[in-house]
């Protein structure tokens, strides 16, 4: 991965042209204090920064380039950092890592992590770095004679509140991935359950192989290939089998949509079916018995969070279908078992986390809310999922204010410290934060 650097001037025209208009800035209310964001004033852009306490956005200066941008995989960058990674059989990995002036830390980190699939546990590491190195050149305003470097190292932290949490918001999406230990004897399992069926053909099952046999190599999966008829399988599978014997078609789904290759943008109108079909398959389980009864809900729910995680593709496709997406979490929500309440919980986690790194739906933020109320009430979630599900409440009520009204008007901040006070001390670190958003 090579990044071609040059000097930049700031934003194009075009890209200037993009941005609101300042003259129609309080059309866009902020969420947090201190968040930035560009309006184009006069054709120049210029960042300015919220104030909660008078509703407005502060001018903060002009939009300057900087002198380390550049382009990494064809994707332009305000910075372009150098960062090295230790490498599993020794040695060290020289590598690149782009963010963008204004943008949350955590987000371009997270970016990096997936790209590489690289341990989740890196993410405040990496974030941290890119704050240290950018952060002193007051990355929003640039050049050296910037309108305003005093103070504005706080602007690298977009969508962080200024009020000091720290549980909330997520630092990044959470997913049901294949565990590298044991990927091959899973997939081999799952492999066998479904020829055991005896509905596919030698094609079929050869293309389910080569699938099979990708996946397994985890460390492998920044460089390896997805197969448009291997893809097919899957989807195949899932029009065909019936529910009762779908269900591994949907595990495989779900670990599928967390390669990059498989959920990459080329992907996407694949992942818009496969996504739409699991929501249909959730829409009537009435008629399942035995293990299929547990499996196809949560199956479904962890292919909806994994899709977040996965790439441009696939979170575009989850995007365009939260509603429904939503709406099949709330049927198995008071679930008899716990492995689908942690996939509720997760599900709703990640819904909060998109809520938060693009512009938040009020709908869908209340709907969150909502949820979580119910999982307060049944008292019934393990601590890691009761954790899961209150990060996500905190989330939506940060970045919607209707949803904050919501959680308001059903008293739900009542419920909060005693639902985590059985759960030990993160549980009721987490819910005295929810509690302090919600007041």
């Amino acid at each position: 991965q090579e990044a071609s650097q040059k000097q930049s001037s700031g934003p194009s025209a075009e890209e200037v042209a993009k941005l609101p208009l300042w003259e129609q800035n309080l059309q866009k209310r902020g969420t947090s204090e201190g968040q930035v964001q560009l309006f184009n004033k006069g054709g120049v852009a210029i960042a300015a920064q919220w104030s909660m306490s008078s509703q407005t956005w502060i001018e903060v200066g002009q939009v300057m380039g900087s002198s380390d941008g550049g382009m990494i995989d064809g994707v332009q960058y305000d910075h372009v950092l150098p960062i090295e990674v230790d490498q599993t059989g020794g040695g060290v990995a020289k590598l690149q890592i782009g963010y963008n002036n204004g943008e949350n830390p955590f987000v371009a980190a997270q970016r990096f992590i997936d790209a590489y699939m690289l341990p989740q546990y890196h993410l405040n590491e990496i974030a941290d770095y890119i704050q240290q190195r950018v952060g002193n050149q007051t990355p929003t305003l640039g050049g050296a004679g910037g309108a305003a470097s005093t103070g504005a190292a706080a602007v690298a932290t977009t969508g962080l509140p200024m009020i000091s949490y720290q549980h909330l918001p997520m630092p990044g999406y959470k997913s049901f991935e294949l565990p590298a230990k044991t990927a091959t004897t899973t997939l081999e399992k799952m492999k066998k359950k479904i020829e055991e069926f005896g509905r596919l053909s030698d094609t079929q099952i050869a293309a389910l192989s080569s699938l099979m046999e990708t996946l397994a190599v985890t460390n492998r999966y920044h460089s390896s290939k997805i197969q448009p008829d291997e893809l097919k399988v899957i989807s195949e599978m899932l029009e065909t089998f019936p529910p009762t014997e779908a269900f591994p078609a949907l595990d495989l789904a779900r670990f599928t949509v967390s390669h990059p290759d498989a959920a990459a943008s080329k992907n996407l109108a694949y992942w818009n079916s496969v996504i739409a079909k699991a929501v249909s398959m959730c829409e009537d389980t009435s008629g399942l018995e035995g293990p299929a009864a547990v499996a196809v809900p949560m199956l479904s729910l962890r292919l909806f969070a994994n899709a977040f995680r996965g790439g441009p593709g696939s979170l575009q496709a989850v995007e365009s279908q939260l509603q429904p997406v939503l709406k099949c979490c709330e049927k198995f929500i008071i679930s008899n078992n716990k492995n689908v309440r942690l996939s509720a919980a997760t599900l709703l986690y990640n819904v909060s986390y998109c809520l938060h790194s693009n512009e938040a739906s009020s709908v869908i933020a209340s709907q969150v809310v909502v949820q979580v109320d119910s999982i307060l009430k049944n008292k019934s979630y393990e601590t890691e999922a009761l954790v899961r599900s209150l990060v996500a409440l905190g989330t939506a009520a940060m970045c919607s204010p209707e949803a904050k009204e919501t959680a308001k008007s059903l008293f739900v901040v009542s419920r909060v410290e005693m639902a985590a006070s059985p759960h030990g001390d993160l549980a009721k670190a987490v819910a005295k934060e929810v509690y302090n958003v919600l007041q």
